[in-house]
């Protein structure tokens, strides 16, 4: 699962400086919608759990030490749907001081988020794909 969310990340990479986020994301609505048939609740679990791990590893060998949410969370969101997990993608405002900021959600919950700035002001989703399969 790592190798797949290195390739996801370079796949990314490439997307963005070939084509931008515009056609990124596009991309990645249609990737994560193909035909797959949604998991048993019992095993999304599993499988939540082995992406996150996979994308965290991935990550430190991949992006280093960037914290950047926008290629994490498209990596989770590919993967995920990927395996009949219903994950949406979100990407979303604050106000002030004005940020940006993506991330995933799953049956109600974010994944895999280490911005505190919840707290403070939430952010106003703007983008978002991926219904429930």
């Amino acid at each position: 699962m790592t190798i797949q969310a290195l390739v996801v990340f370079v796949l990314l990479d490439i997307g963005f400086r070939v084509c931008g986020f515009p056609c990124v994301f596009q991309f990645v609505g249609r990737w994560g919608r193909r035909s797959v048939k949604p998991a048993p609740l019992a095993v999304q679990g599993r499988r939540l759990d082995r992406t996150l791990e996979a994308v965290r590893t991935a990550s430190r060998y991949y992006h280093r030490r960037r914290l950047d949410c926008l290629p994490r969370s498209l990596a989770i969101y590919v993967l995920l749907r990927r395996q009949g997990v219903p994950a949406m993608l979100r990407i979303g405002v604050k106000r002030s001081p004005f940020a940006a900021h993506a991330w995933v959600e799953c049956l109600g919950e974010v994944l895999d988020d280490s911005i505190d700035d919840w707290r403070h002001e939430p952010y106003v989703p703007i983008l978002s794909t991926g219904e429930p399969l």
